[in-house]
């Protein structure tokens, strides 16, 4: 058995990076040389993996785990093939991750001389990906839950203002009465009614006041009695 060892720093709590590795199905997207990962249960998936164009392909389980401390899992089939990985709490919600990677180089790296070697240069660009995949993921879940914060925040409801409305002159206490304004309510009250700013209609005589006739009454009234001669 060979045996390689490599550690990093990833800037996302010690829960999130843990969450990451519980699933298998995220292992293509930061392990190189893992072609499928196809999860069959909780804890058990099929890996392909390719190592130095060595094809292996087995079925890996999740032999043993601490929640937020150290997850480990194995081949139950096909070559000998265990990693194991600790996490350590860091200040600034920083996580170091220690990756120890047992293989039976013989069997999937036998025309390799420097097997080890080999190892822990694929370990050091998997715990690589593994800062890269876990940071990026933790940025967008940042962004989303920004985003959805807003348009809550937009969808609140909110008060019309309120426009002040203004008294008139006449309506506010203290006001004296307008009298075109009286006399309209009066005239209202007692069923006489006239447009606004007009006079009601005078009456003509009956044959007009300018160059016309008079009545034989008003002519009586007006014309001078003969005095009776002496």
């Amino acid at each position: 058995m060979s045996t390689a060892r490599e550690s990093i720093e990833v800037a996302v709590p010690v829960a999130v990076a843990y969450e990451q590795l519980t699933h298998f199905e995220n292992y293509p997207q930061f392990m190189s040389g893992v072609m499928s990962m196809a999860p069959i249960d909780a804890s058990t998936a099929h890996m392909v993996l390719d190592i130095g164009g060595t094809r292996a392909e087995f079925d890996a389980r999740i032999t043993e785990s601490r929640t937020d401390e150290f997850l480990c899992w194995e081949a139950t089939d096909g070559p000998q093939v265990i990693e194991a990985l600790r996490l350590e709490p860091m200040a600034g919600d920083m996580t170091r991750v220690i990756a120890e990677l047992q293989i039976d180089a013989r069997e999937l790296m036998p025309a390799e001389e420097h097997a080890v070697e080999v190892l822990n240069r694929r370990l050091k660009a998997d715990l690589k990906g593994f800062k890269r995949f876990c940071e990026e993921s933790a940025k967008t879940t940042s962004m989303r839950t920004t985003a959805n914060t807003t348009i809550t925040a937009s969808g609140t409801s909110s008060t019309a203002p309120t426009r002040e409305i203004k008294p008139s002159p006449a309506n506010m206490p203290g006001a004296r009465p307008n009298p075109g304004t009286v006399a309209r309510g009066i005239a209202s009250a007692s069923g006489v009614t006239h447009a606004a700013n007009e006079r009601p209609a005078q009456p003509m005589p009956a044959s007009g006041n300018l160059g016309g006739h008079h009545s034989p009454e008003r002519a009586s009234r007006t014309r001078p009695t003969p005095q009776q001669p002496l």
